[in-house]
């Protein structure tokens, strides 16, 4: 049986995902093709994966590339993401493609697109036979809002290999002082992301305590001036630095040197960031608006204990004194969430069974 997966291959984690699950398909005796967009086109075989990568272009030349890689390989199944989603859907159902599957990442919150993008996106997901959502939240939305049967979906996690990453430290290098309360709030800077609530939330606390704290903003993007003027506005330019984007390995020496980490975001499907930082055993303070939480086994974990509104900064202040105080959970708690909630072979069990058709219908 073959498989085809298109994807965005880079070198962060949620490519190395796709990459780990193709190669797993390929142990299991499917013959799996990888196809990405990029600069520059190349074609290779990485750990028995087929491998097409061609030269991004205007909509035209996307389009007809992803044309090309179907009617090429003559799939079986195919699994596609992101802006690989639509061509992928249609040009499947014209080469007469049994098993297309779309599996979606972004909340309808996030982007808030107008009706027309919205009757788009539903005209292309209606020719998915599958969609795989990566959380429980965005597989209602597949229900309520794209008009996607439940028995045609699914809400599956991802894993993360972050843990691999940690080497020894030969780039970014955070010094850890026990005296300082150390806040780590990564992500890409938008304002949808919410770091202005952390901030705001910083300035607060050095009201009212006499312990040191630094902010650490790990990402870039477009808001970043915009948080550089409220930092200065609440005359905060030594408690928070502006890190910009890390690579995987600086990530981890980021995520090793925080006592906390903060994720605030408003919308946020999943949460890779989450997963992340729990895998590696970081105290985590995270909105609840985060997909990845409807997967946790609340009697086992009370989500209440570190989720917030991202919409109340003092309940995130409430959340934050008990690190002032040096109070602190169990040691591996963090990571025993992890490990219970986002075990790499039970994902990749319900991959396989979707891939196969072998899913129940979802209640």
């Amino acid at each position: 049986m073959k498989i085809l997966i298109l994807y965005t291959y880079n070198k962060g984690l949620l490519s190395n995902f796709f990459q780990e699950l193709s190669e797993k398909l390929c142990a299991d005796g499917f013959e799996v093709f990888n196809f990405y967009l990029k600069h520059k086109k190349e074609r290779f075989i990485q750990n028995k994966v087929q491998v097409f990568g061609e030269k991004r272009g205007n909509h035209f030349h996307n389009y007809r590339c992803i044309y090309q890689i179907i009617s090429r390989t003559k799939p079986d199944i195919i699994i596609s993401n992101f802006s690989y989603v639509n061509p992928s859907l249609l040009f499947g159902r014209l080469l007469g493609i049994n098993r297309n599957i779309a599996w979606f990442h972004t909340v309808y919150g996030h982007g808030k697109p107008n009706k027309q993008k919205l009757l788009t996106k539903r005209f292309f997901l209606k020719m998915a036979e599958f969609v795989i959502a990566n959380s429980p939240l965005l597989q209602k939305e597949m229900h309520s809002i794209y008009k996607i049967p439940k028995h045609r979906t699914a809400a599956i996690p991802f894993w993360t290999n972050i843990t691999d990453y940690r080497l020894p430290l030969n780039g970014l290098t955070i010094v850890k002082h026990p005296s300082t309360l150390q806040i780590g709030c990564p992500g890409r800077l938008l304002a949808d992301k919410n770091h202005a609530s952390v901030i705001k939330a910083i300035h607060a606390l050095k009201q009212r305590t006499q312990k040191t704290i630094h902010l650490y903003i790990a990402g870039d993007g477009p808001y970043k001036q915009d948080l550089e003027q409220l930092v200065s506005d609440l005359e905060l330019n030594d408690t928070v630095t502006f890190l910009g984007l890390l690579n995987v390995p600086d990530m981890v020496a980021y995520y090793d040197a925080m006592d906390v980490v903060v994720l605030p975001s408003f919308h946020e499907a999943f949460g890779l960031v989450f997963i992340e930082a729990i895998a590696l055993g970081r105290p985590v303070l995270v909105s609840r608006a985060f997909g990845a939480l409807n997967f946790i086994d609340t009697e086992k974990f009370p989500i209440q204990d570190f989720s917030f509104s991202p919409y109340d900064i003092p309940e995130l202040i409430d959340k934050l004194e008990p690190y002032i105080r040096d109070a602190d959970y169990a040691p591996n708690y963090f990571q025993a969430i992890y490990y219970d909630t986002f075990e790499k072979g039970v994902i990749y069990e319900a991959v396989k069974a979707v891939i196969l058709n072998q899913t129940r219908a979802s209640k």
